[in-house]
């Protein structure tokens, strides 16, 4: 695993919005704003069953991780993995804690009975800018 440069581990605790790409069936890119947490060692993300990013990932996988600066839209962080296990979550940790940094609370929107899984981007390359 490739370990992010410090200079962006305030962009990765801020509640930029991440836009995460994955690999359709047919090998087309799917891209989608996503919401992550950054645990001061990986970037984590929560998945709900029934989408179309969790089942690219079951089926292949790669991910891509695009976050630019709102404050200085010229900078940047690509990560370029896979994720690791993707590990059920019942209880919601992770998506409470995900919730809480953007916007302080947390409400299920999702119909009850609805599975989330935790899983963690293994950063493979990254590509950067820094801006003005």
């Amino acid at each position: 695993m490739t370990a992010i440069p410090e200079v962006f581990h305030d962009l990765l605790r801020s509640r930029a919005v991440a836009f995460i790409a994955t690999i359709g069936k047919n090998g087309a890119p799917q891209v989608t704003p996503q919401w992550f947490l950054w645990d001061g060692q990986r970037l984590r993300i929560s998945l709900v069953e029934g989408r179309q990013k969790l089942r690219n990932l079951r089926r292949d996988p790669r991910i891509a991780v695009a976050i630019a600066d709102p404050d200085r839209p010229t900078s940047y962080l690509e990560l370029r993995g896979r994720v690791s296990d993707l590990v059920p979550d019942p209880g919601f940790e992770l998506e409470r804690a995900i919730a809480e940094k953007y916007t302080g609370r947390w409400e299920d929107v999702e119909p009850p009975g609805t599975m989330r899984y935790a899983t963690s981007v293994v950063v493979e390359r990254i590509t950067s800018q820094l801006g003005h």
